[in-house]
């Protein structure tokens, strides 16, 4: 995966010098084409290195990216042989035909045109990186307001994820069919805002960009899961949010195993529609074969307990009680309202813990461009799931339809 990322950052830097792109199918030959110039001549691939070092700088990964330019001559002259049909490779990126995701793969791209300009100082150059990005912001904004782009996203996960979720298949379907509209509708506000997407990005000079501050929550996660209350239960009290917590993850878990097979076909139908023509065997055989298995170790990893001391809603130290399936099934009934009720008064701390957990463990971890739009978008489309999850939690039809 790496020497993949490698070689796309790779074919970018170089195809960077040119002017004027007619188009992202152009430009992507004209990368691969510089790329595999670069592999004949030294000072090509000197200067190719030192573009590509400058994306190494901030990750987390630093020491493993320059070791891996250190043997870019060696990759390049391995490539080389299979990058001769320039229209292929690029196809292959998605950067030729007729995907909608070009505009996607060519804003990768675009952070290496970024860096080339940088090493020549091209204030020509770095105008067309910005003018690019805000072309095809505009072009994935159009993708995210396509009314059956939002169809097959719902589908999918409702098929992938819903399907499987036995008898809480209804409560999230109806979930589904909220929340995949206003994501999408999100999205498109978001990418449609082309000079802040762009400036957050760093591949624009953000003016006067509103700058999205993650803050910590002022009261601690386990103070609030702890005003849900208690729960009787025939071996004692428990926290309420433990109790739920632990019986909502051990039943979708355990459907999820049990269902596994019908899972590993929907993935099988997916991915393997997708692939190149004289490989979609190999794909069936492959994926048909190993995916239950695969599935049900990944399932296997997880476990009630776990999950809910991550999230705190249980306390580390607690003494889990087992109970036996029956009453715990009923007590989960009983009290489904009363977590309903909690969701809706208290969406705005729990979205604040959200948002703060992600940006610490997610965007501060990515270079600082990507960072600031991490904590951008992740702020923008949690608070939207979180309000309108607040509504349904309100509405009480969650409930109605798992119990």
């Amino acid at each position: 995966m790496k020497l993949v990322l490698i070689l796309l950052f790779t074919l970018a830097a170089l195809g960077a010098q040119a002017k004027n792109v007619p188009s992202a199918c152009d430009s992507c030959k004209g990368m691969v084409q510089n790329f595999i110039d670069a592999s004949k001549d030294k000072m090509k691939m000197a200067q190719l290195k030192i573009s590509l070092s400058m994306l190494c700088v901030g990750t987390s990964h630093q020491s493993d990216c320059h070791k891996t330019l250190d043997k870019l001559d060696f990759i390049a002259y391995k490539l080389s042989p299979y990058l001769t049909d320039t229209t292929a490779v690029c196809s292959k990126v998605q950067m030729c035909g007729e995907s909608k995701f070009s505009p996607l793969s060519r804003l990768a791209m675009l952070y290496l045109k970024k860096s080339q300009s940088a090493v020549k100082n091209d204030n020509i150059m770095k105008q067309e990186v910005c003018d690019e990005c805000q072309e095809s912001s505009q072009q994935l904004s159009q993708l995210f307001n396509d009314d059956f782009t939002t169809y097959a996203v719902k589908s999918t996960l409702q098929r992938l994820v819903c399907r499987s979720a036995g008898k809480a298949h209804k409560a999230c379907n109806i979930f589904m069919a909220n929340m995949v509209p206003e994501m999408m509708s999100e999205m498109r506000d978001i990418l449609s805002e082309k000079q802040l997407f762009c400036g957050n990005m760093g591949l624009c000079i953000a003016k006067n960009s509103p700058f999205v501050q993650i803050e910590n929550p002022k009261s601690s996660i386990s103070d609030i899961w702890k005003s849900m209350g208690l729960v009787k239960t025939s071996k004692g009290e428990e926290l309420m949010s433990c109790f739920e917590c632990i019986l909502s993850v051990d039943t979708l878990l355990e459907e999820f195993i049990n269902k596994r097979q019908e899972t590993a076909n929907d993935i099988q139908t997916i991915v393997c529609e997708k692939v190149v023509g004289n490989w979609t065997d190999g794909c069936n055989d492959f994926v048909h074969m190993y995916m239950s298995t695969a599935l049900y170790l990944t399932y296997n990893q997880f476990d009630g307990k776990g999950v809910c001391v991550d999230l705190h809603s249980c306390e580390s130290n607690n003494d889990f009680s087992e109970i036996a399936q029956p009453e715990r099934n009923k007590l989960g009934c009983e009290n489904c309202g009363a977590v309903e009720k909690f969701f809706a008064q208290n969406h705005v701390s729990l979205h604040a813990h959200a948002t703060s957990a992600f940006s610490r463990n997610v965007c501060q971890k990515l270079p600082t461009s990507l960072g600031t739009l991490c904590d951008h978008t992740a702020f923008r489309l949690s608070d939207k799931l979180f309000s309108r999850a607040a509504e349904l939690a309100k509405s009480g039809v969650m409930c109605s339809q798992i119990c």
